[in-house]
């Protein structure tokens, strides 16, 4: 029965508690044992119910579902980073451009669409069933919103090279910053679908110390961040709005391709 249920294409769960359930438990994907089970029972199963309550499994499941569906969701932020900072370190180098940012602006950045939200996104419920492909669903969205970071950024650095604005680094360096950071909330604001209250907070708390950090001497100072100037803002926010804009045009077709 195990096998004729995998042959259709099923994830075949066995329970058991004697001898004669050893290779039924072994073939199966997941084996479930009693715990007043007999010893070699025990030994082949992957789970054990040590107060012998079915009951129990429904939670499992849940929480099982839980982890790796916020583990898929979480991937898609840090590997969209590693991607946008491979390509921003290939191609601002080739076309003579200063890097765009200082180490600890990246810090700044990071923390605000990524470290923090990760952390709250990765413990709320998830009842997304468990699909095969993990990998290849996480790059294929990962790597292509990665190197539309990297365009956008690339755009507004030529824009202000051309302009006469990148003789100002810290102007410049600001409203890259300024670039990066709503392209990273954008793709968390992508990656969070569907929403829910507790999803809604998170974003709009980071996009609150986003417009906090950027107002405040202190973190003004500490980030060597400033306001750019109206031009300039207004580079920035194009490249931010076209970038996100392809990034939702890219969360399309990666449903299309890869629907729940």
């Amino acid at each position: 029965m195990v096998a004729a249920l995998q042959r259709r294409g099923h994830t075949v769960a066995k329970t058991g508690d004697g001898v004669n359930d050893v290779l039924a438990l072994k073939e199966a994907d997941l084996g479930i044992a009693m715990n007043s089970a007999a010893p070699a029972t025990k030994a082949v199963a992957l789970l054990v119910l040590q107060d012998g309550c079915f009951d129990r499994l429904p939670g499992l499941v849940a929480e099982g579902r839980r982890v790796i569906a916020n583990i898929e969701r979480v991937s898609k932020l840090f590997l969209s980073k590693t991607a946008y900072s491979i390509a921003i370190a290939v191609s601002f180098g080739p076309l003579n451009l200063k890097f765009p940012f200082l180490p600890r602006q990246l810090s700044f950045t990071e923390g605000l669409t990524i470290g923090i939200p990760s952390f709250f996104l990765v413990l709320m419920a998830n009842t997304s069933r468990y699909r095969p492909g993990f990998l290849r669903r996480s790059l294929s969205f990962a790597v292509p919103a990665g190197l539309i970071v990297t365009a956008a950024l690339l755009g507004l650095n030529l824009y202000a090279q051309s302009s006469g604005a990148a003789d100002s680094p810290e102007t410049l360096q600001s409203a890259s910053v300024l670039a990066l950071s709503v392209l990273g909330l954008w793709i968390l604001a992508v990656v969070s679908r569907p929403f829910d209250t507790k999803k809604l907070v998170v974003l709009l708390a980071m996009c609150s110390i986003l417009l906090i950090l950027m107002n405040l001497p202190l973190a003004q100072d500490f980030f060597h961040l400033a306001w750019p100037p109206p031009d300039l803002l207004r580079a920035a926010g194009a490249a931010a709005v076209g970038g996100g804009l392809a990034i939702e045009l890219l969360a399309w077709i990666h449903g299309r391709k890869f629907p729940r």
